[in-house]
């Protein structure tokens, strides 16, 4: 046989090549996931993929990414903040009390929230860098006290939003939302720090194994107090997108946000035990979270059982990247 002459079977080769690349990825079970529920929801429903429901599903799942942000910035680092919901109350207290309250404009206020949010994010970093506590303990003490300075500060009232606020959550771009493009360039983002930076470099090696990267020369100090003050600004961003999209500034913003920024992350393929990121993994991880509950929804779920089927597929998440990762590994 000449040696252009190829055996049976050779042909195959590059696919089988290709889908081996694509399957060691962490992010391909999240790109599988999607597919498959884009699949189901549109053959078990009328109105999944129409305009009104793809713009609806964009403008959620950007303000989901923005959630999924605030966990995701320590979860790369092993840590996690349990008090990204009631930071991002306390930020959007703070705006709407600001507009409502005291006549000041839109960008001031939008401006003062994220410096209260990040005053927030500095208290949580110099506490678990000081006392060297268990972020979790700090984090979820934290979350009570800013809880409590939204509700008590509001006495549980909303604040209505201005209509410049607003346009952001209700303007179209094309079909999807014009937070949809904010989420693009949230990833983006993410992914030129993570990948071109050295900031970035450094908070994956502090996440990787904090005494190497100590003794590498990394400010592992810094690198925990800055990403709990991004944490909080997330936090803060993901709330005042959600009041440009329900229309008021509510101090019970972010109650279930803890589960969710747990949710986007897991699912998309981001460890918790830190040390590595995965843009698209991330994206997809926002995307897949909005399209279970749109879809249960439109599925007639009972809402009471929702939280039953989001937990289900958070486990089911983890444990295929588990197995693909191990897979993976003897396969490389």
């Amino acid at each position: 046989m000449s040696n252009n002459e190829k055996m049976p079977g050779t042909a195959n080769k590059p696919r089988v090549s290709l889908l081996k690349r694509f399957f060691l990825q962490s992010y391909s079970s999240a790109i599988v996931a999607i597919v498959i529920l884009v699949l189901v929801f549109t053959v078990f429903t009328d109105a999944f993929l129409t305009p009104f429901n793809i713009f609806n599903l964009s403008r959620t799942a950007a303000v989901y990414a923005f959630i999924g942000a605030a966990q995701l910035i320590l979860m790369v680092i092993g840590d996690m903040n349990l008090g990204i919901g009631a930071c991002g109350a306390l930020s959007t207290v703070v705006m709407g009390t600001l507009m409502a309250n005291y006549g000041m404009g839109t960008l001031p206020s939008i401006l003062a929230a994220l410096a209260v949010s990040a005053v927030c994010g500095l208290v949580i970093g110099l506490l678990v860098v000081k006392l060297n506590l268990n972020p979790w303990i700090i984090t979820l003490a934290m979350s009570f006290i800013f809880n409590g300075l939204a509700i008590g500060s509001s006495h549980g009232y909303s604040y209505e939003m201005t209509a410049a606020l607003t346009w952001a959550g209700r303007k179209k771009v094309g079909m999807f939302s014009f937070l949809f493009i904010l989420m693009i360039v949230l990833v983006v983002v993410l992914y030129i720090v993570f990948r071109h930076t050295k900031y970035g470099r450094d908070v994956l090696a502090v996440g990787g194994n904090r005494t190497a990267a100590r003794l590498s020369g990394i400010n592992v100090n810094w690198i925990v107090i800055s990403c709990n003050i991004l944490s909080c600004i997330f936090a803060c961003v993901a709330a005042i997108l959600w009041a440009s999209r329900t229309g008021t500034a509510s101090p019970n913003t972010g109650s279930d946000w803890m589960m969710y920024s747990i949710a986007v992350c897991a699912i998309g393929g981001i460890p918790l035990l830190g040390g590595s990121f995965t843009a698209l993994g991330f994206f997809c991880g926002s995307w897949i979270l909005t399209m279970v509950r749109n879809g249960l929804t439109m599925l007639n779920v009972d809402v009471y059982y929702e939280q039953v089927f989001l937990g289900a597929i958070i486990l089911l998440a983890v444990s295929v990247e588990s197995v693909r990762a191990r897979v993976a590994e003897k396969m490389m």
